[in-house]
């Protein structure tokens, strides 16, 4: 019976099959476009079928349709066309060009314009991309997604450190990260970590901030740009536009991810049979006994593997829930996230939670408009030490920690192996036992009240605020390295920063006379912060239980401390968008900053910019060339002006006070004394940028090509410069040199193929910069702080002619091969040589040359989306070339010196008699390890390519009226890497967004591999 079924079913299939092919009709017809030319390649679909075809080289085409059904006529680049077939057997379509792209509004400073209308440097990110991979923090989703902005994540740990620059750094010693401007409120991020020991890494100030509540986001770079942001423009600008409701049917989305993170690349190290065998040559050659036995190495075996210990799998769970509507007189967008990181090491985890609501109300008959945009988070994270190095470091010490000695004694209680005999310490003890936990709650936002005066008159006033409350608590109990140092400690800071803004902006938009349209803006804006900081120290407790303990507990109390800090800045700003005959553009801007963080005879200064445009695709003659039928626009961009950086700590151009304290009368008496020299002359640093653009839509808009060439020039440098110490201080900060940065900016984006089913884009884009410090004034060359004291390294060298960072030392030129060689170096055979620059037969600094450079020759970014009915893919590559990094990570446990743990390959690569041509010294704990540290040996190339996302999903056909859209999608992270780079990862910055030690590789939070599963859904 059931094989009867099947034929009858077969049967039937085949029957209905040859009727509705006996009920469709050979159609043809010609695709043309606006010129009335055969547009070959088209598209024709048989409107929800898989049936169609494309038209021949002269845009003809035949294909079998029924009367009812709709063809749709579609080519990149072309508006696309439905029609119904009916009784028609031959068709004429002509295609319009889509101009949407370029009538693409923008987000500039204060308002919007037509990208076509663009005279600026501006690099647009869309919510799509931002979602194509799952980040915790805005500053990640940018990533290689725009030309000129490189993106550091110096930090790895959950909620790390972020630092980026737009066109290179602008400064040496002020801040040169971008300013956020977040639905029009203006914030610097900056990732001061809190606390009273310094025992942290640096936070992400942006992972307050959801990224999947952004719409877009602007990377503004040139002076046509960012000047209307004047003192606080030279860093660049990246402004961000969160999603609001539309007039319509509501709304209901979910969006959720889980992901699963693994070390990516581990450093290797000797085990524990090894590791004894290397201290025996150690010992060896300091004229002593072997430690270990040959018996006893048999019975170590692979002894402990400390990083296994100390690190886990960890995972980022993220879910979203939002409501989007509105009617004709009122949209809203309420949004809530949780976000839930647990860091691949011990105790680390990052965790937020919070809303956004925006809405926006039209009253008085659409004459006027309130709009909120306020959003509420509340972060967690549990840290433990880590990108610090030196005594509790985790990562250093996980390491180097003797790998013969077992986690646990015989009791079952922590050991506390030898650090090179300077420490005993426990990583596992310091992950589990140490408590350091912060929290901080943000609410954030503004209110606007727009009024319509006239038709194209507009008057906008807003109120916002951006309120910050966080604490830390750190203990450590008996069994970590600092709890058994002071018998217990507890640290306790708060942070409470109030930053409040009022913003009253007039613009005026109308075409004035046929053909000539003006945009002008003028406004005032005032803020002001006021930042409040305790903090407490107590030692001596009793209890190893953090919850047990308090301020009040400890016996040893240290000198507590607060402090306030309050900068104002008032505003007057002023822009003109000049419009001629769609064909050329001016753009005017200036910008009058006041700013309480500067001396009394400078407080005020004035920021110009003025840029032309020419649509050369507009032109009559260019339309009617044979050039048009490739290009379909082109547009010449030039800016030129002026913008500040006013990033430096306040209270730097009058004295201040500290606390002396003197005897008097046989009694310690607290007294005040000045702690620096006023200097009213202080003011900002000025930054003159010129750029030069090209912009091309060719190939009936399929392609789009955006060309700049830009030269950025600071001068009145912020640097601290010496002084006689009869002054009674050594140094004052003066506005004295001058530094510059020049490259090239490519980006492209082409739709390969958009024929219904089937869609390809691909974009990119390549950075070139150079950078170069011009002038010190009347400071002289220096070397910057240490990234690691203890490992006796110096910090960048800063002189004239260089670029910003580089670092100075002994240049690596080989190992001597006999003690005859290296005697008037005071060395032996094995020992590292380096070139004698004076040739004066001994090493010194005067033989310092420069050894490496972290500022890269390029970067790039790739990105490949493909679309096939319901299945889309992503590919997303970056990569930077031609950048050094310091690993001094390696130059700790690598150097051949030390008896702390050593990189795996040790005993194989370092010199011997028998060996001659090894690439490491010999195995000697007599040889001078500071010098060979300060060497080029342990500069690294830090070029890279990397696979940065993976992301294939599928969406499911089901619409019903409970579900609107199904999504589900499964993607990686980091998937693979090519390098030469020695340790966990190139791309690494221990000092955060210092300036001056960028590329210095110390105890920095590895970075990891992640896949993920995730599901969107809409009601």
């Amino acid at each position: 019976m059931h094989y009867y079924l099947r034929y009858l079913f077969t049967f039937s299939l085949i029957v209905c099959t040859g009727l509705a092919a006996l009920a469709q009709n050979s159609v043809s017809g010609r695709v043309t476009d606006e010129k009335d030319e055969g547009i070959p390649g088209a598209s024709i679909l048989v409107k929800g079928t898989t049936r169609g075809t494309i038209t021949d080289p002269q845009g003809s085409f035949t294909l079998n349709a029924s009367p009812e059904e709709v063809l749709v006529f579609s080519f990149l680049g072309y508006e696309t066309q439905e029609v119904t077939v009916g009784s028609r057997t031959a068709f004429s379509v002509k295609l319009n060009p889509d101009v949407r792209n370029l009538e693409e509004v923008v987000v500039v400073g204060y308002g919007t314009v037509k990208k076509s209308d663009l005279t600026g440097s501006v690099s647009s990110i869309r919510s799509e991309s931002i979602k194509e991979m799952p980040v915790v923090s805005v500053d990640q989703a940018i990533q290689s997604r725009a030309a000129g902005v490189q993106v550091t994540q110096t930090s790895a740990a959950p909620g790390g450190g972020i630092s980026i620059r737009v066109r290179g750094a602008n400064s040496i010693n002020s801040g040169s990260e971008p300013l956020y401007v977040i639905d029009g409120f203006p914030m610097y991020p900056d990732n001061e970590a809190i606390g009273t020991s310094g025992n942290r890494r640096a936070t992400n100030a942006m992972a307050t901030i959801n990224p999947n509540e952004i719409e877009s986001i602007e990377i503004l770079k040139d002076a046509s740009a960012t000047s209307i942001y004047g003192s606080r423009g030279s860093n660049g600008v990246v402004l961000i536009t969160t999603k609001r409701g539309k007039e319509g049917q509501s709304r209901v989305d979910y969006e959720g991810s889980h992901s699963f993170q693994q070390i990516a690349r581990p450093i290797e190290v000797l085990n524990g049979a090894d590791y004894a065998r290397y201290i025996n040559l150690l010992e060896q050659s300091q004229g002593g006994s072997p430690r270990y036995t040959d018996a006893q190495i048999s019975q170590i075996g692979a002894g402990t593997n400390w990083w296994d210990k100390v690190s886990r799998t960890g995972s980022l769970a993220s879910h979203q829930l939002s409501f989007t509507g509105g009617t004709k007189g009122m949209r809203y967008a309420f949004v809530g996230n949780y976000l839930d990181n647990k860091g691949i090491i011990e105790n680390t985890r990052f965790q937020r939670y919070g809303f956004r609501m925006n809405l926006d109300n039209d009253f008085l008959g659409g004459i006027a408009t309130l709009s909120n945009s306020w959003s509420y988070n509340r972060t967690g994270t549990s840290n433990v030490a880590t990108d610090r190095g030196g005594p509790g470091g985790i990562i250093i010490t996980a390491l180097g920690l003797d790998p013969t000695v077992p986690v646990y004694n015989d009791l079952g209680n922590y050991n506390y192996p030898s650090y090179d005999q300077r420490f005993n310490i426990n990583p596992l003890a310091e992950a589990r036992e140490g408590y350091d936990r912060d929290n901080g709650n943000r609410l954030f936002g503004t209110s606007a009240l727009t009024i319509r005066i006239l038709k194209g008159l507009n008057f906008r006033t807003s109120i916002g605020a951006d309120v910050v409350s966080s604490n830390r608590t750190s203990f450590y109990n008996s069994y970590t390295y600092t709890g058994r140092q002071y018998d217990r400690q507890l640290e306790r800071a708060n942070r409470n920063v109030t930053n409040l803004l009022n913003e009253n902006i007039l613009s005026y938009n109308r075409e004035i006379v046929p053909g000539h349209t003006v945009d002008v803006t003028v406004g005032y804006t005032y803020q002001k912060e006021r930042n409040m900081l305790e903090e407490n120290t107590t030692r001596g407790l009793p209890s190893d239980d953090p919850s047990a303990v308090n301020m009040q507990n400890g016996s040893k109390p240290q000198v507590p401390s607060s402090g306030r800090i309050e900068w104002e800045l008032q505003s007057l700003l002023g822009r003109v968008n000049y419009n001629i005959l769609d064909r050329y553009l001016l753009t005017v801007t200036v910008r009058r900053d006041g700013s309480s963080k500067f001396g009394p005879n400078n407080k005020w200064a004035t920021f110009p910019s003025a840029a032309l445009g020419w649509r050369l695709g507009n032109e009559n003659f260019f339309k009617n060339s044979g050039i048009s039928k490739v290009f379909n626009d082109v547009k010449l961009r030039a800016s030129y002006g002026l913008t500040g950086n006013s990033q430096i700590p306040v209270y730097r151009s009058v004295s201040g006070l500290v606390s002396y304290n003197y005897v008097f009368n046989g009694v310690l008496v607290p007294g005040y004394g000045p702690n620096r020299i006023a200097n009213p002359d202080l003011k900002w640093e000025t930054t003159s940028m010129l750029n030069l653009g090209l912009d091309l839509e060719l190939l009936q808009n399929r392609l789009s090509l955006t060309f700049d060439a830009f030269k950025n020039k600071t001068t009145d440098l912020l640097l601290d410069v010496s002084i006689p110490q009869s002054t009674g201080f050594n140094t004052i900060m003066l506005n004295s040199g001058s530094l510059a940065n020049k490259g090239l900016e490519f980006a492209a984006n082409y739709k390969i193929f958009n024929s219904g089913a089937f869609n390809w884009d691909v974009s990119g884009n390549v950075s070139i910069l150079r950078n170069e410090i011009l002038d010190l004034g009347r400071s002289t060359p220096f070397f910057a702080n240490s990234t690691s004291d203890h490992l006796g390294v110096f910090g960048s060298w800063v002189e004239e002619g260089n670029p910003i960072g580089i670092w100075r030392g002994y240049k690596y030129v080989g190992l001597f091969q006999t003690d005859d060689e290296a005697k008037s170096y005071s060395a032996l055979a094995g020992y590292p040589k380096y070139e004698d620059v004076n040739k004066d037969g001994k090493y010194t600094a005067d033989d310092f040359v420069t050894i490496g450079n972290p500022n890269p020759k390029f970067t790039w970014g790739f990105n490949s989306t493909v679309k096939f009915k319901n299945f889309d893919l992503a590919v997303f590559f970056r990569g930077v070339q031609g950048n050094d990094v310091r690993n001094l990570q390696q130059s700790e446990m690598g150097d051949g010196v030390q008896k702390i743990n050593q990189i795996s390959n040790i005993l194989t690569d370092s010199w011997t008699p028998t060996n001659p041509g090894a690439s490491r010294p010999v195995i000697d704990g007599r040889r001078d390890f500071i010098s060979f540290r300060r060497s080029s040996f342990f500069i690294q190339d830090g070029s890279f390519i990397r696979l940065q996302n993976l992301a294939l999903g599928y969406n499911i056909p089901i619409q019903n009226k409970y579900i609107r859209t199904a999504r589900v999608y499964v993607s990686g992270q980091n998937l693979f890497l090519i390098t030469k780079y020695k340790g966990f990862d190139p791309e690494v910055n221990n000092q955060g967004q210092n300036n001056l030690n960028r590329g210095d590789d110390y105890d920095a939070y590895p970075r990891s591999r992640m896949y993920t599963m995730g599901v969107n859904i809409g009601f």
